[in-house]
């Protein structure tokens, strides 16, 4: 008997994509080349989950970025996606309860070194 090698975990993704959603798929199967390469439908969306997949870690990434939250809530990521991840750094701020944090105690901190400045100045 010949020894079949483990790939690991496996993840099932199922899913039907209807109306434009679907014409906008197969457009980017297209003009990615996927059904030029692909052998099968399911070798097709295979790339195409993959594609997907590596798109949404770098969004994440960027999302990470600019608003300091390492694994951010589905609404909140959505909303910077539908904005086309450009929010402001306020709004992103607004978003993430931990990067307001941060920001206000570099606030803090930029305030102390100013009012530490004027101080020093006064004193010579």
């Amino acid at each position: 008997m010949a020894k079949r090698s483990d790939p690991g975990p496996v993840r099932r993704v199922c899913a039907d994509i209807i109306g434009d959603d679907a014409v906008d798929l197969e457009i980017m199967e297209v003009s990615l080349g996927i059904q030029r390469i692909a052998k099968s439908k399911s070798d097709r969306d295979g790339l195409l989950i993959k594609a997907a997949l590596r798109s949404l870690e770098r969004s994440v990434e960027n999302y990470r970025g600019m608003t300091g939250i390492r694994h951010p809530e589905y609404d909140a990521f959505m909303d910077w996606l539908n904005s086309d991840g450009k929010g402001s750094k306020e709004e992103n701020i607004q978003k993430a309860p931990e990067a307001q944090i941060s920001s206000s105690t570099a606030e803090l901190s930029a305030s102390h070194a100013d009012t530490d400045a004027n101080h020093t100045e006064v004193e010579a």
